[in-house]
């Protein structure tokens, strides 16, 4: 399979209605004219997470083994790597293969990954089959957030994002993780360059006002 260069996923800005977008709000219109919120004010956690991206420098030790859920050897990559990748779930490699998060194993690391098919998932993996979607997945509990459901944020309505356009503040439950507890939502941003330039807009953000049910972000729910 032919992979993607790392470097193509260095400024990744579009945003159109099935998901890319890209850097900064700041100003919230804070809309609540429609659906309702699932706590008060500012009442969820907010953080933020992004690609591991392989980038080898010279003299880099790439001694720790990660294999497949089938035992199958996947490769050696430096230590600082495995973390960033067991940590973020979804990686590119410097050969542009598109690695996920595949589950706790006994082999290696005792996490093993899969290599994705590019043309379904060029951003990574989600729950189950769900790509991820840049600027409009989150990570969620689904005990408090069910799976693919549409969820607008009004403190990221008007957020500009990093190519200039302007974040509407709907995103959509497709992922979850293990740290990811109660009300707490991980939004998803592609790069760690793109995080960067989205904390100049935030002003500090760290709280935000899910809202669910919203007739604005329903162009985002997925055909049952």
């Amino acid at each position: 399979m032919v992979g993607w260069s790392a470097d193509a996923f260095t400024n990744v800005t579009k945003v159109d209605k099935e998901g890319v977008a890209a850097k900064g709000v700041v100003h919230s219109k804070a809309k609540t004219c429609c659906g309702y919120p699932l706590s008060q004010t500012l009442g969820f956690k907010m953080t933020f997470y992004w690609l591991a991206i392989q980038k080898p420098s010279p003299g880099e030790t790439e001694d720790t083994e990660l294999y497949t859920m089938d035992g199958y050897f996947f490769g050696s990559f430096s230590k600082q790597y495995v973390r960033d990748l067991k940590m973020e779930g979804s990686g590119i490699l410097a050969d542009g293969r598109v690695v996920n998060w595949a589950g706790k194993c006994n082999y290696g690391v005792g996490t093993c990954f899969e290599e994705l098919n590019v043309d379904k998932f060029p951003y990574g993996r989600g729950v189950g089959r769900r790509p991820l979607v840049p600027f409009r997945s989150i990570a969620v509990d689904p005990r408090i957030i069910p799976y693919d459901e549409p969820v607008y944020i009004p403190e990221i309505d008007g957020m500009v994002l990093p190519d200039g356009s302007i974040h509407d503040g709907c995103v959509r439950a497709d992922d979850t993780g293990g740290w990811i507890k109660r009300r707490h939502v991980d939004f998803f941003v592609v790069t760690k360059q793109n995080y960067q330039f989205l904390l100049d807009q935030l002003w500090g953000l760290t709280r935000i006002t899910p809202h669910i049910e919203d007739a604005r972000c329903e162009y985002l729910r997925r055909p049952s």
